[in-house]
């Protein structure tokens, strides 16, 4: 199962998480992220605090940043569609290019096995030569 750290922004300052959580999907961290960012934002509202500028960073084993989710996001969500909507486009697009790198890794190793297949086929032709009488 994926593991994500939810990094939080406030204030300019950053809060990295070090435990992160486990979730089935990207998909199921944002949901969960969205809800608590609305319970951090009810909880600085209470306090007289301002977190329309507090936001999620989902990311990823390798510390990869996965998607940034702006409180406002949650707060205004009609406001929030055009970032909602670049927030799905960047995760479709971080998905594509994660495809296109293990295709990459993959296409490298198959390089890789018939570069050694064809320097055994050379290494026993070589091998083979003294051996050679032309009639």
């Amino acid at each position: 199962m994926p593991h994500f750290f939810f990094n939080y922004i406030s204030d300019g300052a950053t809060f990295v998480d070090d435990m992160g959580t486990e979730f089935s999907s990207l998909e199921a961290a944002y949901l969960d992220a969205c809800e608590t960012a609305l319970a951090l934002a009810f909880e600085k509202l209470r306090g007289r605090q301002d977190p329309a500028n507090d936001a999620f960073e989902i990311v990823d084993d390798e510390k990869n940043m996965l998607m940034h989710l702006p409180f406002a996001e949650v707060l205004r969500p009609g406001a929030a569609a055009k970032i909602s909507t670049i927030s799905q486009q960047t995760v479709l697009a971080l998905e594509n290019c994660r495809r296109q790198v293990a295709r990459g890794e993959t296409l490298k190793d198959e390089i890789r096995a018939e570069f050694a297949r064809t320097r055994e086929m050379f290494d026993a032709i070589r091998a083979n030569l003294p051996t050679f009488h032309p009639v």
